[in-house]
């Protein structure tokens, strides 16, 4: 666990279910002694699962209270809420911003929000003007834009 002050903290991570509210997702940090720790999102800028509920993954915090597994990496990182539908990005490791696509959106309102991400290049751009804007379609475009980043 990284925390926004960039101390990295050690342990192993689990997660659990608030069972008051069940659509919040918690962490808990166990330390070498077996203590328990709750993790507060406003305090973490980034975990690493690597053998758990996740996989091998990522998990950015946004609003001080949402965990986002990290689904693509890349120049255009896309991250999904845990456990949720909602899509987040980020170009250039900028801050991470909502732009939900797919789902239950319309498919024009999920163009409009991903192209401004992708237009810096003119064959990617082409090519998604030319694809219905659904979620398989966006992250498909997003994983190509990257590639071409490389």
């Amino acid at each position: 666990m990284v925390t926004n002050s960039n101390d990295t903290i050690y342990g192993k991570l689990t997660r659990s279910i608030n069972y008051l509210n069940t659509s919040e997702i918690r962490f808990k940090l166990k330390d070498d002694n077996g203590n328990k720790n709750l993790i507060n999102p406003s305090k973490v800028r980034i975990l690493r699962s690597i053998d758990g509920v996740d996989g091998d993954c990522y998990i950015a915090t946004i609003y001080d209270k949402w965990f986002l597994k990290r689904i693509i990496d890349g120049k255009i990182k896309v991250y999904q809420l845990v456990d949720g539908i909602l899509f987040f990005t980020s170009k250039d490791d900028s801050e991470i911003k909502s732009t939900d696509f797919g789902g239950f959106n319309n498919r024009e309102y999920s163009l409009d929000r991903i192209r401004p991400l992708i237009e810096d290049n003119s064959i990617i751009l082409e090519e998604f003007n030319s694809m219905k804007g659904s979620q398989k379609n966006i992250l498909y475009i997003i994983e190509k834009y990257n590639d071409y980043s490389k």
